[in-house]
């Protein structure tokens, strides 16, 4: 396989994790981010601590400015959801017409995002499992399995699946690829919908969650809410599809949600790219979204009552 240029916007637990392994693997890794963070990283290096993979030190190379990096064969973009549209206009200078664009991130509409400026077919689809932490602004906390799904948006099979699947081997990143993404990007959206508000407004673990059997009655009336607006945008989510997103797997189990780690660090939360947009199409489409209403509303007063933006 030839050298790749890899792009890793971000430099949070995600784009650490997934840029130490393309970083291992022998690939040219690029990590992006603000001015002030690129200076003291840079100085200190990231780390991976994990009780999964092996412990990992790296210093790559971490940059604020892209307009002198060559075109890149591979862009993650590892940012928070209400960053996308101006991230994807900085991507403008580094993308050719092979660059494949992967969003690691939370949210259901990142990809159109990316697709409006950046062109349909350089983005592909893509769910993200994984969970960690960051200890400091340059150490990642492994706290469960990775695993990346991913697929064409037109659910066509392609070459440049294949190809994408041996980097991601080669970098022993876990992963798998659908011929039906939208839908796993929805199924996905609807997990994070549902346990990410409960846990910030609940303040606790998905395990906690889970054994809390009172709970999963209001946890399935979210889910079945956001069913039917993905059902009037064309997208099938089957019965069996919620009781699978409600079987929590052990090893997922007792960790935090990223809304109630950004809550209790203080920081602008993905409420309305979570909740909000199913606020917003559910009254495009005059469907009744109560639970999740009353949810949005519980969490907006807990972040005004902190004083805590969201997106």
């Amino acid at each position: 396989m030839k050298q790749l240029n890899v792009l890793v916007y971000g430099t949070g637990a995600v784009g650490i994790f997934f840029g130490a392994k393309l970083y291992q693997a022998g690939f040219e890794v690029i990590f992006l981010d603000t001015p002030e963070k690129v200076e003291r990283l840079n100085e200190t290096g990231l780390h991976i601590r994990s009780n999964i993979i092996k412990d990992y030190d790296f210093t790559p190379k971490i940059v604020e400015d892209i307009s002198e990096l060559p075109p890149q064969d591979i862009i993650l973009v590892c940012v928070k959801s209400f960053k996308t549209y101006d991230i994807a206009i900085n991507l403008l200078p580094v993308i050719k017409p092979s660059t494949i664009v992967l969003s690691l991130q939370n949210g259901l509409e990142n990809e159109k995002v990316l697709s409006d400026i950046l062109g349909r077919n350089l983005v592909m689809g893509a769910v993200l499992y994984f969970n960690g932490e960051l200890k400091n602004e340059s150490t990642l906390v492994q706290k469960a399995p990775d695993n990346i799904i991913f697929g064409e948006l037109d659910h066509q099979r392609s070459e440049r699946e294949e190809w994408l699947s041996e980097v991601f081997s080669r970098a022993d990143i876990s992963h798998q690829i659908s011929h039906t993404i939208t839908i796993e990007i929805w199924k996905k959206f609807i997990w994070n919908n549902a346990y990410n508000a409960i846990s910030a407004i609940t303040q606790t673990t998905l395990q906690q969650i889970h054994d809390f059997d009172e709970i999963l009655q209001t946890i399935k009336k979210m889910m079945r809410e956001v069913q039917q607006i993905a059902q009037a945008e064309g997208i099938e989510i089957t019965d069996n599809n919620l009781d699978e997103l409600l079987a929590i797997d052990e090893a997922h189990g007792d960790v935090k949600t990223s809304m109630l780690k950004d809550i209790e660090l203080n920081r602008k939360t993905e409420l309305e790219s979570m909740v909000g947009v199913v606020l917003q199409k559910a009254e495009t489409f005059g469907i009744s979204t109560p639970v999740n209403q009353t949810v949005y509303n519980l969490i907006q007063l807990s972040l005004n009552k902190k004083d805590i933006g969201n997106d």
